[in-house]
């Protein structure tokens, strides 16, 4: 009689065992299922904001294009045939005509970068064509660039390149990201500071952009998103990266993971 007691009193706590992980495997799946809901929303907000991005990138090129061409070719046409201008209002004009320039070319790479979206599946958050990039010659090629500039801006330039840093994306588009990057910092240096270029690379490529100012109240100094830092964000995040600003102590970091490795 004890035993047949004992036997039904386990029998009871096992069907209430049973019924308890019964309780807590539906409220599981419930909540997965929610999250399979939450997550395929989430894909569908995230597949319209890639549409909604591809088509302002191509609309921005396809309004901008032609007005800053028609400034280009007149601040150059304006300082080639007006000798008796002052030297001031010339130099002015060479300004413009580059910043113009480089507006055009920051076009050339939002068209890329549209173009690109459009034609890679949209379950597919990596845009970027995987082509092996070394990393090193671009910012070599940026800085050498920049060189006569800083002559001119009187900023000294200190350049340090981790060789054979190799990534993968799309060559243009690093290559306009570097250069925008390092003339957006430029812009920030003072005359006669110091602008410190570093390439490194550990388990990503590092591209640390330092500089020095006297002028400390200087806008440019803490002016955040300027055109170069905003079109670098833009490119390193279609290519696995990611960009950190700190204006205020006169740092830019450009973090890109290296050739065959997941980003962190």
């Amino acid at each position: 009689m004890i035993s047949l007691q004992l036997a039904a009193g386990i029998f009871t706590i096992l069907v209430l065992c049973i019924g308890v992980i019964h309780f807590r495997m539906e409220a599981r799946i419930k909540r997965v299922k929610r999250l399979e809901m939450l997550l395929a929303e989430a894909r569908r907000e995230l597949n319209s904001l890639e549409k909604l991005k591809s088509r302002l990138l191509g609309r921005i090129g396809d309004v901008l294009s032609e007005p800053l061409a028609a400034i280009e070719a007149t601040s150059q046409k304006l300082g080639r045939e007006n000798p008796s201008l002052p030297e001031e209002v010339v130099e002015d004009l060479k300004r413009l005509s580059e910043e113009v320039h480089s507006l055009v070319r920051i076009l050339t790479v939002f068209e890329q970068i549209s173009q690109e979206d459009t034609t890679h599946s949209q379950e597919n958050i990596e845009t970027a064509p995987l082509e092996p990039v070394f990393f090193d010659e671009i910012v070599s090629e940026a800085a050498m660039e920049l060189s006569e500039l800083a002559a001119d801006r009187m900023v000294s330039l200190s350049v340090s390149i981790a060789g054979d840093a190799q990534t993968t994306g799309s060559y243009s588009q690093l290559a306009e990201a570097v250069t925008s990057l390092l003339r957006e910092s430029l812009k920030r240096a003072a005359s006669g500071s110091l602008l410190i270029i570093e390439l490194s690379k550990s388990r990503n490529i590092e591209l640390e952009v330092r500089w020095t100012s006297d002028e400390s109240g200087s806008d440019t100094r803490t002016e955040e998103n300027l055109l170069g830092t905003g079109l670098t964000r833009l490119i390193a995040s279609s290519h696995g990266g990611w960009l950190s600003e700190d204006p205020e102590e006169g740092r830019i970091r450009l973090i890109l993971p290296k050739a065959g490795d997941s980003n962190e």
